[in-house]
């Protein structure tokens, strides 16, 4: 498994990200797509990588790197490679040497339950206090996730500054 990073609206992988990226998020968890393109290769935080297997494009992954933290925005394998252990190969890359933190829906339903089992047999955690995910549509309106992170710190106070950075640097983040 290798990753190819997306530094431009140019990659010939664009279609195939666009396409999972509309049906593995719902419209609530992920960003105007005109908006996303102008954010890559010019936005230094943000990367931007396809997942390959056998040089064919298998899924992306969009993260940020904010000092000593890795912030997933998001993570899709697509349904053909789903449970071939892809997803697990890629969060264990990104946990090395990194404090992550992620969001996902509460757990709600079953697919909710399932990707939380998943993250929680990767060694992530739930962490226990409410968390609002600012919508990448509309200012006024925000809707519960639960955040996850590979931190043994479990207090709020804790989390302040990264949850902060992500809110302001990964959701009101609006190129020109």
């Amino acid at each position: 498994m290798q990753y190819a990073p997306i530094e431009n609206n140019k990659s010939p992988y664009l279609s195939f990200v666009e396409e999972l990226y509309h049906a593995a998020f719902p419209m609530e968890e992920r960003r105007n797509w005109k908006q996303l393109l102008k954010m890559i290769g010019t936005v230094p935080e943000m990367s931007m990588q396809v997942v390959l297997e056998e040089e064919k494009a298998i899924g992306f992954v969009t993260s940020w790197k904010f000092e000593d933290w890795c912030f997933i925005e998001h993570l899709a394998i697509d349904p053909v490679n789903r449970g071939k252990k892809f997803g697990e190969r890629v969060m264990k890359d990104f946990m090395v040497n990194r404090k992550l933190l992620l969001e996902v829906e509460p757990p709600a339903s079953v697919d909710a339950i399932r990707r939380i089992g998943f993250y929680e047999r990767l060694g992530l955690v739930c962490l226990p206090f409410d968390y609002l995910h600012p919508s990448y549509h509309d200012a006024h309106v925000s809707h519960s996730l639960v955040l996850m992170t590979n931190v043994a710190e479990r207090e709020e106070l804790y989390f302040h500054e990264i949850i902060r950075t992500v809110k302001k640097q990964v959701y009101l983040y609006h190129p020109l």
